[in-house]
């Protein structure tokens, strides 16, 4: 086994501090394509994130709520989840990316505070029914224009097997 040069190994465990720029010039910060790495267990889907670009190619996006991991800070540049707003004539869609495939939830119950056509626990289905996931949230403070901050924790239930994240997000319009 080779051994990692020592200024090497001092670097790799120094810890790294990142100063926040003010509100109107939120860092973005970069992060690997792939939360959940692929196991050897296939009922548990690896959970992508997406970037806005490819949000607005599946015609997602705008008004509505956008979640991305806890750990990702302020303004990451990969997203985990979006949901649309309802409007007449048009279904909200909610996204996420799965085994690197862009799949669409309809919501199937929602209760708790709402805000933005959004409520704070709502619940989706997969178009088979295979994939639930729950979408738990408390809202933060309000934002700059129209649009408030929040903050909870996404689970994605498939095979009897459940996968658990924590999220920030906001939404608004």
């Amino acid at each position: 086994m080779k051994r990692l040069p020592s200024l090497l190994l001092v670097l790799l465990l120094t810890p790294v501090v990142v100063a926040c720029t003010p509100v109107d010039n939120r860092p973005q910060t970069t992060s690997s394509p792939v939360l959940s790495p692929p196991t050897s267990n296939p009922t548990v889907p690896v959970i992508d994130r997406f970037t806005l670009d490819e949000l607005f190619a599946q015609d997602g996006g705008g008004c509505g709520m956008t979640l991305w991991h806890r750990d990702d800070g302020l303004r990451p540049t990969g997203y985990l989840f979006f949901n649309g707003l309802v409007q007449p004539s048009v279904d909200a869609v909610a996204l996420m990316k799965l085994n690197g495939e862009f799949i669409r939830f309809r919501r199937i119950a929602a209760s708790g505070d709402e805000f933005y056509g959004q409520q704070t626990l709502q619940i989706f289905a997969s178009p088979d029914d295979a994939i639930k996931l729950q979408v738990n949230v408390t809202l933060g403070e309000p934002g700059e224009i129209e649009s408030a901050s929040v903050e909870g924790n996404l689970q994605l239930q498939q095979n009897g097997e459940m996968t658990e994240i924590p999220v920030l997000g906001d939404a608004g319009c």
